[in-house]
């Protein structure tokens, strides 16, 4: 058996274990990250450590974000979570990024690049009713106890 073929037979495991009502099925609905990720591209280096590709890191970056996780939490949710692999892209015997990564991501993107994606990401989700911005501020500096 070849190595592509086991990792696709590895992919259509997850397939089968993660349910399809999952919230991570739901972004792929809303979002191309395909096109999302091209900020990534232009700045794709295979220099340095495993390079994973311009999707598979945007698509971290993200779950990271949702899921408020910080870079060595976000290695070990990665490496056991098999609904974050599916949607990552990575088979469920494929060994996951190192903390590092995610660093590495970020300086790669920079602080547009990341607000961009972001804004992106939030705009698609909110339009396809996956999230509400509700905010209620009270100010309470002059009432009178």
């Amino acid at each position: 058996m070849t190595n592509n073929r086991y990792q696709m037979e590895a992919m259509f495991v997850l397939d089968a274990i993660v349910e399809k009502k999952h919230p991570y099925c739901a972004y792929d609905c809303v979002v191309d990250f395909h096109a999302l990720a091209n900020p990534l591209h232009a700045r794709h280096s295979d220099q340095g450590g495993r390079e994973i590709g311009a999707e598979r890191g945007l698509r971290m970056l993200i779950l990271q974000f949702v899921e408020d996780r910080s870079d060595r939490e976000m290695k070990l949710f990665m490496r056991d979570n098999m609904a974050a692999r599916r949607f990552c892209g990575f088979a469920a015997t494929e060994s996951t990024p190192d903390h590092s990564c995610f660093v590495a991501l970020r300086k790669r993107l920079g602080t547009d690049g990341l607000m961009i994606i972001f804004d992106v990401m939030r705009a698609a989700m909110k339009e396809a009713g996956l999230i509400r911005e509700i905010f209620t501020f009270v100010d309470a500096s002059k009432l009178e106890s």
